[in-house]
């Protein structure tokens, strides 16, 4: 799978993987961080960080160890921006020299995931008189195209708190997006294989 590939931009670097079973180790200072999570959890962690190690081995961070802000965020090496995700069976981080960026945000969803009765929660009134004009899987890719592109945005931003979907407006382009904010204005793309949606933006 090279799904990550071919959304990368020049000065961003990720590293992604299936999860077929593998097995995996952490760094002690990542471990503790799981010592008391539950299965999911802890194979979410590690599968997110061994993907976050193998993007910053290529930026030149070699044997880097990530760890954890109180609000959960992932905590880069001094110097690095990035981001990490996880889907069913899949996951992902980007990163990049923080003198280059200042922010970098990822996001997989699996399709299908945001029904119809989630979006007065999700969506805004402009984002959901599109997805009306929808049907199939036309509806089913802009639903979690929004959706997955607001939450790249949510770490690209460094929000804080609850995610403010209703105030992040999304528009659709053929494999891009543009998502806007209290007046600040990202340019995202986006990246769909099978049931498996990637989306990604960095400023």
């Amino acid at each position: 799978m090279r799904l990550i590939s071919r959304i990368l931009a020049p000065g961003i670097f990720g590293a992604e993987m299936e999860d077929v079973g593998q097995k995996f180790s952490l760094p002690p200072e990542e471990e503790i961080l799981v010592a008391k999570a539950g299965d999911k959890r802890r194979r979410d962690f590690t599968l997110g960080r061994t993907c976050a190690r193998a993007a910053l081995e290529q930026l030149g961070h070699r044997g880097a160890v990530v760890g954890k802000a109180e609000d959960g965020a992932p905590c880069w090496p001094a110097g690095v921006l990035g981001s990490i995700t996880h889907a069913k069976g899949y996951a992902a981080a980007l990163v990049g020299d923080a003198r280059q960026f200042c922010g970098i945000g990822v996001d997989a969803e699996r399709l299908g995931g945001v029904t119809q009765e989630l979006w007065p929660r999700l969506f805004n009134a402009a984002e959901r008189r599109y997805l009306s004009s929808l049907d199939g899987a036309a509806q089913m890719l802009a639903s979690t195209l929004f959706f997955s592109a607001k939450e790249s945005c949510y770490k690209a931003w460094a929000m804080k708190g609850g995610l403010p979907f209703g105030e992040i407006h999304v528009v659709q382009q053929s494999d891009a997006f543009t998502a806007t904010w209290s007046g600040k204005s990202l340019p995202g793309r986006y990246v769909v294989e099978g049931d498996l949606m990637i989306t990604a933006v960095w400023f």
